[in-house]
């Protein structure tokens, strides 16, 4: 005889009621609950990113100078007349952007906790991003203020930040990051021959989303806002010497020498856009009832 047949017989015959045996009976096949199986994120990370930056160098200084004109009569020649003056000192302004396509690598470690995952990131780019803008005496550079051409690069950069995320599903993380930004920009000026470079530190803060795809795979969109603050400074100096003959009047020579100096930094942001796929390493998923 079947085992379930046996049950509520031997039931009955303890005098059991049939409802109150036919109740314990189905009790008797309740199934344990069903086994979620959800994606864990902390863990050790490691990855890949490429992306577009759109960088912006502003150049900030001061122009001084000084001024001699002498009038010479042509026959001897004989000087008849020298005035020096300090001309006034005026501003330097410069933008330019600077922009080009980015990629490197990074690694980090999440910790999980319910919804929230708490993070650590560091990582390091190469760069391609360059331009070149007027250093003027006057913002906006309207027409004849153009002193020189100031040429940037952003040579390379990294970051090492923290990130704070919250899970709207198991495999899909939204966060937030933020923390140190290094990297070293070079800038130079043709004529008068200057060049500078730094390596500096600053700062960045941005956004992302991460998806995992499978146990150990995942790819990430992610925004970044980079300042490095002032980056370099230079200064330069020039001379030019104007020869006008007959002036003030005929058999007489006016000589304008002009000697200009400048100085200024150039400080440096950007806004990285970029896309990423991270390796994590062990415990893929966890178990809940």
């Amino acid at each position: 005889m079947k085992v379930h047949l046996i049950v509520p017989a031997v039931l009955v015959g303890l005098g059991i009621g049939s409802a109150a045996a036919a109740d314990l009976a189905a009790r008797s096949y309740t199934k344990a609950p069903a086994m979620a199986v959800v994606y864990d994120w902390t863990g050790f990370y490691i990855g890949g990113n490429a992306g577009y930056s759109w960088g912006r160098a502003k150049s900030d200084g001061t122009l001084t100078g000084t001024q001699n004109v002498s009038v010479f009569r042509t026959a001897g020649p004989t000087l008849v007349s020298s005035v020096n003056s300090v001309l006034a000192a005026a501003p330097l302004i410069g933008r330019a952007n600077v922009n080009g396509f980015v990629g490197g690598g990074q690694a980090g470690y999440n910790w999980q906790s319910g919804r929230f995952v708490y993070g650590l990131e560091a990582d390091i780019q190469g760069s391609d991003e360059h331009g070149s803008g007027d250093i003027c005496t006057a913002a906006g550079c309207p027409a004849g203020t153009a002193l020189v051409t100031a040429n940037h690069k952003l040579e390379w950069f990294g970051t090492v930040r923290g990130r704070v995320g919250i899970l709207p599903m198991d495999r899909l993380l939204l966060y937030v990051t933020g923390g140190l930004a290094y990297g070293e920009v070079s800038s130079n000026i043709a004529v008068p021959a200057v060049a500078w470079s730094a390596t500096k530190a600053g700062w960045t803060v941005g956004a992302g989303g991460e998806y995992a795809i499978d146990n150990h795979w995942s790819v990430k969109l992610e925004y970044l806002y980079m300042d490095l603050g002032n980056v370099g400074s230079s200064s330069g100096a020039g001379t030019t010497v104007t020869n006008v003959l007959n002036t003030p009047q005929i058999a007489f020579n006016t000589v304008t020498t002009t000697a200009l100096s400048g100085s200024g930094g150039t400080s440096f942001t950007d806004h990285i856009l970029r896309v990423g796929v991270n390796y994590k390493f062990g415990g893929p998923v966890v178990a809940r009832y």
